[in-house]
């Protein structure tokens, strides 16, 4: 189900954690970024691999909003509505996004590109209003920034060192 490089990661958590419930938030990241989703299939095999039952992964993965039993598109890109980013122009750039992109709130593109997430808060409130393409941080966001961040191949050209 994953790769071998994934499976290492997890084995790798799970060997410097605490406790195997210290692993899962780790294998929960790892399972959505490689299948794009935390579907059942997914639930169960993280719970087989982590000797923890699948009620306590399910549990976990519905608490995280970064984690979708749902497939989601090549490029996540999430958008803060926080309060930082509300008054610096959030709603503003959630409703170019949703122009720019064709889509609504948690939809993704038919080109299966990017799926728009509109969040509370990624914490980055100095980069107001801020964005995140898949993990990397992006921001302050502007008018006419998300044409060309959908034109760079996965925001690249966004992204801060």
């Amino acid at each position: 189900m994953l790769s071998e490089d994934a499976v290492r990661e997890i084995e790798a958590a799970r060997s410097e954690e605490e406790s195997l419930r210290h692993a899962l938030l780790t294998a929960l990241r790892v399972v959505q970024r490689e299948r794009r989703q935390v579907g059942s299939a997914e639930i169960a095999y993280i719970a087989d691999l982590l000797d923890l039952s699948p009620a306590v992964v399910q549990g976990v993965a519905r608490f995280y909003d970064q984690i979708t039993q749902t497939p989601t598109g090549q490029h996540v890109l999430s958008l803060c509505r926080g309060i930082s980013c509300y008054l610096c122009g959030a709603d503003d750039v959630a409703a170019e996004v949703m122009e720019v992109l064709a889509v609504g709130r948690g939809g993704t593109t038919a080109d299966g590109q990017f799926t728009l997430r509109l969040v509370e808060c990624i914490g980055d409130c100095d980069h107001a209003p801020a964005a995140m393409v898949d993990d990397r941080f992006i921001g302050p966001v502007e008018g006419g920034a998300i044409r060309a961040l959908t034109r760079a191949e996965g925001g690249s050209a966004w992204h801060r060192s």
